[in-house]
């Protein structure tokens, strides 16, 4: 069981599938969820669900590629909560394409859709947590860091999430903090057909398709106090795709 109660959780991406299920569950077990988004209809929408079930939410809305944004929101959060427990990096930017056919545009676009709000971020969020001697970062990353055809552009900046992931761990480990990573296989979204969802899934040792939930099971463990003594770690919730690849890590 996951021990979040009364941790401030700061979660980046909070309305796609993966985010607002990693954001009813920590809710759901005792955090206040600080959910950051661009859509002020959804961020209103899935505040109002979590209160609904009697837990704590605010709505934040951000540019997450501003960092001016991101710097502001994190001094409002600090005036009034005191305090980041929690910083759950779910950004997700779907642009990718093969060297030969990406302009500069579309190489700019998948470092800055996909790495740099989590650096910006972290720069702003930990120095806070190293003060209080405690934090938790999940950042949320992609089976495809370890390289697709057609995918250069995006694969290359989940790549570097991973690099980032375990080099502010080593940077944060002597803080209390911990710096962890969840790659992300296939998983079901609202816009996918159930035909789709059981052709994708057939494929997998598992022999079905991820579902947001899974995702957040395993945040909901880099998130907790129960999780201390792990950092620097990557964690694939994929239905065991990544054990076809040498390059599983």
């Amino acid at each position: 069981m996951e021990v979040v109660k009364d941790r401030v959780a700061v979660i980046i991406g909070a309305c796609d599938d993966i985010g607002r299920a990693i954001g009813l569950r920590l809710a759901s077990r005792g955090a206040t969820v600080i959910a950051c988004s661009s859509d002020e209809k959804e961020l209103k929408a899935l505040v109002g669900f979590i209160e609904e079930k009697g837990n704590k939410a605010e709505a934040k809305l951000v540019n997450p590629t501003s960092s001016t944004d991101i710097k502001r929101l994190v001094d409002d959060v600090m005036k009034q909560h005191g305090r980041i427990d929690i910083l759950v990096n779910n950004t997700d930017a779907q642009c990718g394409k093969s060297v030969c056919d990406a302009s500069d545009e579309d190489w700019e676009m998948g470092l800055r859709g996909n790495l740099s709000p989590t650096f910006y971020f972290c720069r702003e969020v930990i120095p806070g947590m190293q003060t209080q001697k405690h934090g938790r970062v999940v950042n949320i990353s992609s089976i495809d860091y370890m390289g697709w055809p057609g995918q250069s552009t995006y694969s290359a900046a989940k790549s570097a999430l991973f690099g980032f992931t375990r080099s502010l761990a080593l940077e944060t480990a002597r803080d209390g903090v911990t710096v962890n990573c969840v790659a992300k296989g296939d998983i079901a979204t609202g816009q996918m057909s159930e035909e789709q969802a059981e052709k994708i899934g057939s494929a997998l040792p598992v022999k079905r398709i991820g579902l947001p939930e899974d995702v957040a099971r395993a945040v909901g463990f880099f998130a907790s106090d129960s999780s201390k003594y792990t950092t620097g770690q990557m964690l694939f919730v994929c239905g065991g795709k990544s054990a076809h690849s040498s390059m599983s890590i």
